[in-house]
């Protein structure tokens, strides 16, 4: 993963600082699970720094991240699993070569409608034999976000440009 938001290495800092205090609050009684009951209740209730970064938790999740652990102190491996994308990234199911034609028809001099780019991007793309072939909306919403456009855009392209 080469780009990870500022937010998802707190919330990942603040997975391993809770791990650290329920070891240490298990370490203080002699009934484990009576004690991750009360930790986990402390924790839902509090209003500590770590509930305004965490939210409410469960022992299930304390287990999850002490395993995904496994015993050393990588921050990073608790780190949220989402999709990340750059600051001027789009994250689209459109591969490059979807996007090259696409962007060729929207593009092309004869000022072609976006509707239109995409019916032929579709037929373009059937016509060399791909199997997985995405929805309408998806070449929208990627032209929308592509040109700023309000999310139901469905006039010509010239009219923003």
């Amino acid at each position: 993963m080469t780009f990870t938001p500022e937010k998802s290495k707190q919330i990942a800092l603040a997975r391993l600082d809770l791990i650290h205090k329920w070891l240490e609050f298990r370490k203080k009684s002699t009934n484990k699970l009576q004690s991750d009951y009360d930790f986990v209740k402390l924790h839902n209730t509090s209003n500590s720094h770590l509930f305004e970064i965490l939210g409410k938790i469960s022992r299930g999740s304390l287990y999850r991240w002490y395993a995904i652990l496994n015993e050393t102190e990588d921050y990073t491996k608790l780190l949220p699993q989402y999709k990340y994308s750059k600051v001027d990234e789009y994250r689209t199911v459109l591969n490059d070569e979807e996007i090259k034609i696409f962007m060729s028809l929207l593009l092309h001099p004869n000022r072609l409608s976006i509707g239109k780019a995409i019916a032929l991007t579709k037929y373009k793309l059937k016509e060399q034999g791909q199997s997985f072939i995405p929805a309408d909306i998806t070449f929208r919403i990627y032209t929308c976000w592509l040109f700023r456009l309000e999310i139901n855009c469905t006039c010509r392209l010239r009219n923003y440009a």
